[in-house]
């Protein structure tokens, strides 16, 4: 059977059934991860060679929700600290009149926030938050490794795939 006769079958048969299942594990995210399950099935080598493309679709929602859970850990872990240390930069701030950086200064340093944020944004997820957790909450590979679910010599790669990546489109002015 060609693939999008069987994709019009299991999406007919078992797709309320698979939104259920996801709603119960990601809620709101439900109708993405179950979308991205077809995708994945769409974009098999061999879909005929899936001796049962209904727990194949299953396997792959579970697996997508799993991910999505830690991509939410993992941004909930750097929204509060990243906010609560912009506002207590900001407060000190205030409380120094005077101090303030000249705004040619404020927007030179604006830029170069920016083009780091951009340069990071480019990079795979993995790799960014392995970067994330050790140059900024200062974590050795070994505790990346426990909270990103892979080995410490993963972690040793992917951080040093953000250096390069930063290093090769970083421009030195000076």
């Amino acid at each position: 059977m060609s693939i999008n006769p069987l994709l019009d079958k299991l999406f007919r048969r078992h797709n309320k059934e698979l939104l259920y299942f996801a709603a119960q594990r990601a809620g709101g995210a439900a109708e993405d991860l179950v979308q991205e399950a077809y995708m994945r099935l769409l974009q098999h080598p061999d879909p005929a060679s899936i001796d049962n493309p209904r727990a194949f679709l299953f396997r792959t929602t579970t697996n997508l929700t799993v991910d999505h859970h830690r991509r939410q850990m993992l941004e909930a872990r750097y929204q509060p600290e990243v906010y609560s240390a912009d506002a207590d930069v900001e407060a000190e701030m205030v409380k120094m009149p005077g101090k303030e950086p000249p705004p040619e200064a404020q927007a030179s340093q604006q830029q170069e926030l920016d083009r780091l944020r951009t340069m990071l944004n480019e990079l795979p997820e993995l790799p960014r938050h392995a970067f994330m957790l050790n140059r900024i909450e200062g974590l050795s590979h070994k505790e990346i490794g426990k909270r990103l679910g892979i080995s410490d010599r993963s972690s040793e790669r992917y951080v040093g795939v953000a250096l390069r990546h930063l290093l090769k489109h970083s421009t030195f002015d000076e």
